[in-house]
């Protein structure tokens, strides 16, 4: 009889196996993932929306009694701190939308979000249409506004005018009691939602600045007969107020500016900055519409943005009369490419000032667009700092290891103490301004600079480790793991090695490792998460008991631990395990964890649980149709490259594997991601690589081998010598098909997969997404999405050949597949789009036409107008099936595609796209 249970189980388990489905290019659209999560102050709620990725998503509210609240498409939803009320945003239903873009609607006549108003102790739900944004207070309880389409309240004759504001409503959420203000274009509380800023346009050049305030249900204009007002911004508790003015008529060029300030509390109010008052900055500068002035947290201080005036167009010029150009000028700090791609940001970009009260003047504390400055303590200390590459800019086009200088700028006076020159990483000044601390890049130690008594002292060579990536292979100078924070009172900081958490005297002594050494014992690797709100999460308790994540370098599993701040000891272990957690957060006022959970097999779902590692509670049961495909397993692989370096990768099997039978393989890879083994894979149409969950629901073994390159100027080899050995070593597995092996990489991995098909025929076939060819042309290649030039790339960082085109001519020729494109036996499917902003796509043209020229087999998909990695869902779509079906064809022997055989012609582009079998092509 026991034998007789096994057999039927067994078959019972095959039959179930063979009902499953592989998975469809149908599937993506109804595929969803948990977003937007959130849990209340008290954490008596956690809310979450369930999203597909095209099609109507759905929040739900979470109690921690009773039912759940399920808001259809609702979105961007706020709880108030008293957990009272919810608000959020209703989307229209796709299809409507849908069918208004196929229908060419005007803005105008689109359909409209609704606002939901949510009393959470009933579920009651208050619906608001044709809102266009709402707003609360960061602290608010009692109050909402937002703007409103709605045609009701507007006047016929200003409903297409988009120089005339909107309807704005003001509604007490407990009363209900609703206060309108008309014709408003935008509008802004204060936290505790007491007050409210906001600017009205009735017509095209007429501006209002106002404040409602909430108590007295009053609205007091401040101004109305300027032609500019800025939105006024509030300090801290809502009693001062900064807004610009303009007189200024012309519509191009920068707004002279004058600043307002008010208190709220009594109502005066008075102009700071004048334009008279701007004589000491450099000539032609001053505030501007951009200049976006500020308190510090304390309120005593004022900051603003100053910059130099931007004439207006100069509307004499004829533009088919006047000169269209770039000049390059060899020693300039930015390229014409750089200065194109900065452009918006160089329109609108101020220079941090302060305003001195005492002489009524803003004291610039840089002039520079190279010099980055920082307010110190929220900007509450007297001083801030400078990092300043103004002198080395140029050298970032191949050196981005260039000299910065470090200084102090007292608010007081814009004077500067330079405290470091050199190569720097990681600026940080403590919580409180006693101390800043920076990385030396050439030392490779921590420093701190006392701002007391002006000392630099080396705080982490005593420890005895390294502080610096151990792990990275690129030919630079190394960065630091990086900071866990500063306590509080600024006494310590907690620096982070490869495996543990130093506790580092800031005055100097022996820095302790808080962890124990835990971490190297281990292969751990214990990093801090800052899960507390506000004015906690700026410091480190000195008791505190410090939540961290775990991964083990051994295993790739992750989880959750504890150490007393104040404790040498090794961490508690809350959770490990194969897993992978993601956007945890901590309710502000009660013990209430929220998190994501999940690993290859299981989608990312939300949990919540009051102790970490304890009972947990899963809120959310995403795609509940994984279970009626076939879906895989994924589990660890190791294996001895050919050079005798112990590697790790992924190994991905079908769900119905069967070692009995013979699997196509398929690679793919990019740098290291045998970390990743316990992530979950989304089956979604590809930006620009193999989806793994799909190839391997679909009959493939997928392996993910991770690379690691040798500083000798020669990464092709380096891939060479990981992946080929990777998969040579699973020829050794009947169940392996080694006649039918794939590769497949995206940008440094469609490089790899371009030099080795030169260098292998070991595969049935390759796809190279925006491949890099020919290093010598793309050394002087611009990266035209940031306008920066290529060299940096290849002398110190990815592409890590560590010499210039000249010292290391032979090394760009050898790591370069264009020049040994006669030995390519393998087809390869090419992707480069021709608005690539990464990889000039002439790259993949080059390789492209120098296999057409060999009559190799290859073809090219060039996306019209697309990015580096494809943005549109419709080219997404139409990738994804055109790679399935390339290796398919010659891993699995699936018919050849219309367009692998005939192309798609010109003439019928946009109606036609040769998906269908070539045998059934008809001209």
């Amino acid at each position: 009889m026991r034998k007789l249970l096994i057999i039927t189980a067994l078959f019972t388990s095959i039959a179930v196996h063979a009902q499953k489905k592989p998975l469809d290019h149908s599937v993506y659209d109804s595929w969803q993932s948990v977003t937007a999560s959130q849990v209340s102050a008290n954490g008596t709620y956690v809310a979450y929306q369930v999203t597909p990725q095209e099609g109507d998503g759905k929040l739900i509210i979470h109690p921690r009694k009773g039912s759940d609240i399920v808001i259809e498409r609702g979105a961007q939803l706020r709880i108030t701190p008293d957990e009272q009320w919810a608000v959020c945003i209703i989307k229209p239903l796709f299809k409507d939308t849908r069918q208004a873009k196929i229908k060419k609607w005007k803005e105008d006549k689109m359909p409209k979000d609704t606002l939901a108003l949510i009393r959470l102790a009933t579920g009651g739900v208050t619906k608001i249409a044709a809102v266009t944004s709402f707003k609360m207070g960061n602290k608010a309880n009692a109050t909402v506004a937002w703007l409103t389409s709605d045609t009701t309240f507007i006047p016929k004759k200003e409903r297409t005018n988009k120089d005339v504001g909107r309807p704005l409503f003001i509604r007490q959420l407990a009363t209900g009691d609703t206060d309108t203000l008309r014709h408003v274009s935008s509008y802004q509380w204060d936290k505790y939602g007491r007050r409210l800023a906001y600017l009205t346009k009735e017509k095209k050049d007429s501006m209002t600045v106002g404040l409602f305030d909430v108590g007295l249900r009053k609205a007091k204009v401040l101004g109305c007969k300027d032609r500019f007002y800025s939105l006024p911004s509030f300090d801290e508790d809502g009693s001062q107020m900064l807004w610009l003015v303009s007189n200024d008529t012309l519509s191009s060029g920068s707004k002279h500016c004058e600043m307002y300030y008010m208190r709220t509390d009594n109502g005066n109010s008075e102009r700071l900055i004048s334009m008279n008052d701007l004589k000491n900055l450099p000539k032609g500068w001053g505030l501007n519409e951009n200049s976006s002035p500020y308190f510090s947290h304390n309120g005593q201080r004022i900051f603003a943005g100053v910059a130099k005036y931007m004439a207006p167009k100069d509307t004499t010029l004829v533009p088919f009369e006047t000169a269209g150009l770039d000049i390059w000028n060899w020693n300039a700090p930015e390229i014409p490419p750089m200065m194109r791609s900065n452009l918006q940001t160089d329109l609108k970009q101020t220079h941090l000032a302060v305003f001195d009260k005492d002489r009524h003047q803003l004291i610039p504390l840089s002039t520079s667009k190279y010099d980055r400055i920082r307010t110190v303590d929220r900007g509450d200390a007297s001083y801030a700092i400078s990092t300043d590459a103004t002198e080395t800019v140029v050298e970032t086009q191949w050196n981005t290891n260039n000299v910065q200088k470090v200084s102090l700028v007292d608010l007081a006076t814009g004077s500067r103490k330079q405290i470091f020159e050199g190569v720097v990483n990681r600026v940080t000044p403590s919580p409180g301004g006693k101390y800043v601390a920076w990385y030396d890049m050439n030392r490779q130690q921590w420093f701190v600079y006392d701002v007391v008594d002006g000392n630099v002292r080396d705080v982490t060579s005593a420890a005895g480790v390294n502080f610096w990536d151990e792990e990275d292979d690129h030919p630079m100078l190394k960065s630091p793991y990086g900071l866990a924070g500063w306590s509080q009172g600024d006494d310590y900081l907690f620096i982070y090695d490869r495996y543990d958490i130093w506790k580092v005297p800031a005055k100097g002594g022996k820095p302790v490792c808080l962890t124990a050494g835990d971490g190297r014992k281990n292969n751990y690797t214990y990093r801090y998460l800052n899960t507390k709100h506000d004015d906690g999460a700026r410091y480190i308790e000195p008791k505190e008991t410090m939540l961290l994540t775990i991964f083990d370098k051994t295993t790739k599993m992750n989880g959750y631990a504890t150490v007393n701040a104040s404790k040498v000891a090794a961490p508690r272990q809350l959770a490990l395990g194969g897993w992978t957690y993601d956007k945890l957060m901590k309710a502000e006022k009660a013990p209430v964890y929220v998190y994501l959970k999940g690993n290859f097999e299981n989608p990312m779902d939300i949990y919540t649980t009051n102790v970490l590692g304890g009972k947990e509670q899963k809120l959310s049961a995403i795609n509940p149709q994984q279970k009626d495909y076939n879906w895989g397993t994924a589990e660890l692989y190791h294996w001895t490259a050919y050079d005798g370096t112990k590697l790790d990768g992924i190994l991905y099997k079908p769900e119905d594997f069967d070692e009995t039978k013979k699997y196509p393989v398929m690679i793919y890879f990019y740098e290291k991601r045998s970390e990743s083994l316990y992530s979950y894979v989304t089956p979604q149409p590809s930006w620009s690589t193999v989806n793994l969950a799909f190839y391997t629901s679909r009959g493939y073994v997928v392996f993910v081998p991770d690379i690691v390159y040798p500083l000798d100027g020669l990464p092709g080899e380096a891939a060479y010598n990981c992946i080929c050995s990777g998969a040579e070593s699973l020829t050794k597995y009947p169940w392996i098909d080694k006649d039918n092996m794939a590769i497949q990489g995206q940008s440094w991995g469609g490089y790899q997969v371009a030099y080795l098909i030169t260098r292998t025929n070991m595969f049935k076939a390759a796809g190279a997404g925006a491949p890099v060819s020919n290093m010598t042309s793309a050394y002087g290649g611009i990266r035209w999405e940031s306008g920066m030039s290529r060299q940096f790339q290849y002398e110190q960082t990815q592409s890590r050949v560590g010499k210039t085109l000249w010292d290391g001519l032979d090394l760009y020729l050898k790591n370069s597949c264009l020049f040994s494109l006669p030995n390519v036996q393998t087809p390869v499917l090419i992707m480069h789009n021709d608005a690539d902003g990464a990889v000039p796509w002439y790259q993949g043209i080059e390789m492209f036409m120098g296999l057409r020229r060999l009559q190799k087999p290859a073809w090219m998909l060039q996306y019209n107008n697309e990015a580096h990695n494809l943005k549109e869902r419709r080219n997404r779509k139409d990738l994804t099936i055109r790679l399935q079906q390339f290796f398919d064809h010659y891993l699995k022997g699936a018919p050849e595609p219309a367009w692998m055989k005939y192309g798609v012609p010109a003439t019928r582009k946009g109606q036609y796209f040769g998906l269908e079998n070539a045998s059934e092509y008809e001209e």
